[in-house]
């Protein structure tokens, strides 16, 4: 019995009894906080996983974006910036051991690229974009309490090497249309899918792979309401009456007859040629401002590989691009003299440069090189000098290198691509002392090696790829790589 009673009292007592309650509750808050900081250091982890992963795409694609970059070099520059040991990214703290999954970096074709304009000129004319995947296992410090001693996770991300215009550009192509261009294209046009094109239909197809991609109005225009964005110009050599130049711009009409070369002072105001005058034009394009068009488009919008021209548009008709149009046509009739064009586009980019705030300028100049004019195929009014300097019959491929380069000097915010269209490592550049090549005068002429270019069936040295990828390359580099959803 008084065992019992002790017994009783023992059990009816409750001092003490939050001690037990407090070991229960110990227990349960200690598990709480090694899951709150092996989760959030795995969700730390991840997050760093996922930047990783998308700092590494980006710099595979920026290097993409130079199509004579090999899917090696494009793969080693994405891996640089991962979290792999050893790298940009590596975090030994967070990432111990990261890892890139089996089969990446991975360059690929975007569909979604090609639907918006972004062509697979890249490593070798394959690709336009970069899938980068990465895992790692970190340890937790409490997980193994309830069975797991580790986390495993993943992250990917791919990015396209163009698309997202975010920089303005006016666009001045210079183009070959002398009695050469009416030849078989020798080769530039691999893989086109064109039969038989002669070289001013291959320079056209060319021209059309840039518009696909350029972004002509703002994103928030509408069909029949554009604000401009991107603006191209067209212009030719030799030159044209002005008052013929829309026989270029019409839809298949007949190429006007070019008269002999002008010499535009370098550095001298742009003012619109007399498009009603018989005046010596290098332009053919007259719409817009300074002659810059931005209508290309049916709906105002990227035309894309789904996308179609505005029919009406005179640069497009010009390009070829409109529906049942043959586009410009080479006349021949005077030959190959590129400086006066150069100054002449150069003066119309400074120009617009002025007109278009925040933009920035490309001069894309498409020739063989050669540069052989003689002195009667110069206007009367040009005073020729007999040094070689411009304007001069004698070293007419130096004039070239000498213009191109005032250009990138002088224009501000203007990089001069040059494509150097089945151009040779000999007999070329006849007039000039010292002797050059047709290659090296094109290289020359380049704001930086990168922005020069061959063609497939160019003699020059280094790779080659043909005018639509090159000019698809050229496309890339006036806009910026963006990230996609992973594999589209």
């Amino acid at each position: 019995m008084n065992f019992c009673s002790r017994l009783m009292r023992i059990l009816n007592r409750q001092d003490g009894q939050i001690l037990a309650w407090f070991s229960v509750l110990l227990i349960l808050f200690g598990g709480f906080t090694a899951f709150v900081i092996d989760a959030g250091r795995g969700i730390i982890a991840y997050h760093m996983l996922q930047q990783s992963c998308d700092a590494a795409a980006m710099a595979g694609v920026q290097l993409m974006s130079d199509a004579t970059q090999s899917s090696t070099a494009v793969t080693n520059q994405a891996t640089l910036y991962s979290s792999v040991p050893g790298k940009v990214n590596a975090n030994p703290s967070f990432l111990p051991n990261a890892s890139m999954l089996s089969g990446y970096p991975k360059v690929y074709c975007s569909t979604t690229g090609q639907n918006n304009g972004v062509p697979c000129v890249a490593a070798g004319g394959t690709a336009n974009a970069i899938t980068v995947a990465q895992t790692v296992t970190i340890p937790t410090y409490f997980g193994g309490l309830i069975g797991i001693p580790r986390l495993t996770m993943s992250a990917a991300s791919s990015a396209l090497m163009a698309g997202a215009a975010a920089q303005k550009y006016n666009i001045a192509i210079v183009l070959d249309t002398t009695a050469s261009m009416n030849s078989a294209d020798p080769g530039g046009c691999t893989g086109s899918g064109v039969s038989n094109p002669t070289k001013i239909q291959c320079a056209l197809l060319g021209v059309q792979t840039l518009l696909k991609g350029l972004q002509p109005c703002t994103s928030t225009s509408t069909s029949g309401s554009c604000t401009g964005f991107d603006g191209v110009s067209i212009f030719t050599y030799p030159n044209i009456p002005a008052n013929k130049a829309s026989q270029f711009t019409t839809c298949n009409s007949s190429a006007p007859t070019p008269v002999p070369y002008t010499a535009p002072t370098p550095g001298a105001a742009w003012t619109n040629p007399a498009w009603t005058s018989t005046t010596p034009s290098y332009q053919i394009t007259s719409g817009g401002t300074n002659g810059y068009m931005s209508d290309w488009s049916s709906n105002n919008q990227t035309v894309g590989s789904s996308g179609s021209y505005n029919n009406s548009s005179t640069l497009a008709i010009a390009a070829g691009a409109a529906s049942g149009c043959k586009g410009m046509q080479a006349k021949g009739g005077e030959g190959t003299y590129l400086a006066g064009a150069i100054y002449a586009a150069g003066a119309s980019l400074a120009a617009q440069g002025q007109a278009v705030a925040n933009s920035k300028n490309a001069m894309i100049i498409l020739s063989d090189g050669d540069a052989t004019s003689s002195a009667a195929q110069f206007d009367s009014s040009v005073k020729l000098t007999s040094t070689g300097v411009y304007p001069s019959a004698t070293d007419e491929c130096h004039q070239s290198i000498t213009a191109a380069n005032w250009v990138s000097n002088n224009v501000p915010n203007t990089t001069v691509f040059t494509v150097a269209y089945n151009a040779g490592t000999s007999g070329t550049c006849a007039t000039d002392t010292p002797a050059i090549t047709a290659c090296s005068e094109m290289q020359q002429m380049a704001t930086a090696p990168s922005d020069f270019y061959a063609d497939s069936s160019s003699s020059c040295p280094g790779t080659k790829l043909s005018l639509p990828a090159i000019f698809g390359s050229i496309q890339s580099r006036l806009t910026t790589a963006r990230l996609l959803p992973v594999g589209s």
